[in-house]
């Protein structure tokens, strides 16, 4: 798939009416954020109106896939990001997949970064694809190693000349994910993740949950506004484990590797944004992840491409759905609110389509839950981009739905408890440089950009 650079002319008399009722949630081709100024104490000294046409889906699909004698709904989505400015020209460097072999469904989310990041990810769609369907004896065999070999190759292919792409400061996050033999093999590379909505979640969970989103207030504020619905007898399983740099085993082998993980500061000095890997005497890569594919300067400061892979013997009958996404949505929903999301409307959406609706506003009437879901994750984007005046990030998903029929009870408005995991910080040694300010790195989204563009040297 190609590059998604290209944007509508904004109207400065677009007033797009945003559906708030659960029952009736609709999208606009259009959107109006409120963006505050504030002064130098943080303090609101105006707001203003921005007003912006929508970018259309890159790509949306829903089918019907044929595993063994199971009957199983498939949908994805691609929503190119862009700047509400209309200032930069940005390209959309996420890509989803799914394939069904009537043995076994793969799929696979890549989420791209850097100066060529939409053509790391379009490489390494087609590597893992055409590793899926010539590789049957071996994912058979050992689903781990295949994941863990699959993915390899993208990196080691992506560095050879002949791939012609510069992977020096580009690279991708990875999930991918092989359902055989009613187990869910998973493996991923950096930050994008993979969730299973269940009734009966296990004892030992496959993977970690993840931590606390730093904006949690301001999720909890979108989510109110947005009616989250919850539904106790559903729960989310986190598949994958979101690899940072704060972790105490990546952040041994970071530092083992002559790197340095500090956060970004303001100009006032307070810390910014996610820990990043930093060149030890000099501001970049800055990369907000300890594991990637590409990304060959990180690579000799301890990061790398080896996944970290998961399995999930299934529960039939219990085991609802999986939702593999960039963080463009996992930045504005938590793993809860997502699941009970798509538990809500998946049976209302449209199925078995293979293009874009052509239509003034989205809802589940004319769409599939992927569309939905990545949807309404871009209205969720708009809290960001009001605190902050940020680009709205590339959202992307692909839903597997193994039990067709919803969960059906009464279901209420709230917004989400508090999850009991907290982020952990690393010890940053007294005798590293200090951590560069945002004035002297160039970065699109200080908070939740995967990586800093330009290499900026201090004096």
């Amino acid at each position: 798939m190609g590059s998604c650079n290209s944007m509508s002319k904004t109207k400065n008399s677009i007033k797009p009416q945003i559906s708030q009722s659960i029952d009736k949630r609709e999208f606009p081709r259009t959107g109006l954020v409120k963006i505050k100024k504030r002064n130098n104490i943080g303090k609101v000294t105006s707001v203003h109106d921005l007003s912006f046409e929508l970018t259309e889906p890159k790509f949306v699909i829903s089918k019907l896939l044929n595993l063994g004698d199971q009957r199983i709904w498939a949908s994805a989505c691609i929503l190119p990001g862009f700047d509400p400015h209309k200032e930069q020209d940005k390209k959309c460097q996420d890509f989803s997949l799914f394939a069904c072999d009537g043995e076994s469904i793969f799929l696979a989310e890549f989420d791209g970064h850097g100066p060529v990041g939409e053509k790391v990810v379009e490489f390494c769609g087609n590597i893992v694809q055409n590793e899926y369907n010539s590789a049957k004896l071996l994912y058979q065999a050992n689903p781990p190693d295949f994941l863990t070999n699959i993915t390899l190759k993208c990196d080691e292919e992506l560095r050879k000349p002949s791939s012609g792409i510069d992977v020096t400061r580009s690279g991708s996050t990875e999930v991918l994910c092989l359902i055989h033999n009613n187990t869910i093999f998973s493996a991923s590379v950096g930050d994008s993740r993979a969730v299973l909505a269940t009734t009966c979640p296990p004892l030992r969970p496959p993977a970690p949950q993840a931590a606390l989103n730093k904006d949690r207030q301001l999720l909890e504020e979108a989510n109110k506004r947005r009616n989250s619905v919850v539904n106790p007898l559903i729960h989310s399983v986190q598949l994958t484990k979101d690899q940072k740099p704060e972790d105490p085993d990546e952040l041994a082998r970071i530092y083992k590797a002559g790197g340095r993980v500090q956060r970004l500061t303001d100009e006032h000095g307070n810390k910014i944004g996610p820990y990043r890997v930093w060149e030890m005497n000099a501001n970049s890569p800055g990369l907000a992840m300890s594991r990637s594919i590409g990304d060959t300067i990180g690579s000799r400061l301890g990061v790398i491409a080896s996944p970290i892979t998961t399995v999930h013997h299934m529960s039939v009958g219990d085991d609802c759905f999986l939702i593999a996404a960039s963080d463009g949505v996992w930045d504005v929903f938590e793993n809860k609110d997502a699941v009970n999301f798509v538990e809500y409307y998946r049976n209302k959406c449209k199925r078995d389509i293979t293009e874009r609706p052509h239509v003034d506003k989205v809802s589940y009437e004319n769409t599939c839950i992927a569309h939905l879901l990545c949807e309404e994750a871009r209205i969720r984007w708009y809290a960001i981009v009001g605190e902050e005046d940020v680009l709205i990030d590339d959202i992307s998903c692909v839903i597997i739905e193994f039990r067709s029929e919803s969960v059906g009870i009464t279901r209420e408005s709230g917004v989400l408890p508090d999850a009991n995991t907290q982020a952990m910080n690393p010890e940053e040694h007294n005798q590293l440089k200090r951590a560069p300010t945002t004035h002297e790195v160039q970065v699109r989204d200080p908070r939740r950009g995967s990586v800093v563009t330009d290499r900026i040297e201090l004096e």
